[in-house]
């Protein structure tokens, strides 16, 4: 004899079924007005919230984000906590801790496939071009940009990573890649992480000597940009003495 469940039985399972996620219409109402208006009229911990929605499926997050906020004071502060101080917080699995420390870094890779074709032949453009790739360091890191004779980049790489105030500069690495790539025309960016991009005594005497070094080879440094806390500097642009002769 076959076992019937009553309507009641549904009903009953429905219902329990409906308590499991108790946040859904919140979640669908939140991923609606996103996907309407983008993140305008949204407050910093509803962001954050939002985020959360893709890897708490079955937990309040604004309770969570509230607390990611508090702790770290923003967006840009819960973006650029370590891994270590994340997971930290109750409630962020390595799942979240992951997702948050993905988005700085996919910043750059969106910004570098939207640079192809274009030509960079500004110093705000310049600037633009390497801000993304600093996002969310803690540390000092250098990179360089090579360019076709269109000023268009065939290549932006990392050359390497250090401190919170010094990274090592390896020379070799430079003219290997320009020379791997066939381009006549470099940049080189760095960033002060904690500070202003205003270029320091090293600073200036490394790009100097740098310089010098490409010039014997017929490469021609066009500039040095450098990316601050909070704003950007080309070396080229203050007109730093002598440095590009």
């Amino acid at each position: 004899m076959g076992v019937k469940i009553s309507s009641n039985a549904k009903s009953t399972e429905n219902t329990e079924n409906k308590k499991e996620n108790p946040h859904e219409n919140h979640r669908e109402r939140m991923r609606k007005r996103f996907r309407e208006n983008g993140f305008n009229g949204f407050d910093d911990h509803q962001i954050i919230e939002l985020l959360l929605f893709y890897t708490c499926p079955r937990k309040d997050t604004n309770v969570l984000a509230h607390t990611l906020i508090n702790r770290f004071g923003s967006i840009a502060g819960i973006l650029d906590a370590s891994y270590e101080d994340l997971i930290s917080i109750k409630g962020i699995s390595e799942n979240s801790a992951t997702l948050f420390k993905i988005i700085p870094k996919m910043l750059s890779v969106y910004y570098n496939s939207r640079s192809d074709g274009m030509v960079y032949d500004n110093f705000q453009k310049l600037k633009e071009l390497f801000t993304p790739h600093f996002v969310g360091l803690t540390h000092e890191e250098f990179r360089l940009a090579c360019f076709n004779n269109n000023l268009q980049v065939v290549s932006n790489i990392l050359i390497s990573a250090g401190a919170p105030s010094f990274t090592y500069i390896n020379a070799r690495k430079i003219v290997e890649e320009a020379f791997r790539v066939k381009s006549d025309y470099v940049v080189l960016a760095h960033n002060h992480p904690n500070g202003s991009p205003a270029p320091s005594i090293d600073d200036v005497n490394t790009t100097r000597s740098l310089n010098r070094s490409l010039k014997a080879l017929g490469i021609n440094l066009l500039d040095h940009v450098i990316i601050g806390k909070n704003s950007s500097a080309s070396m080229r642009e203050l007109a730093c003495i002598d440095v590009f002769d």
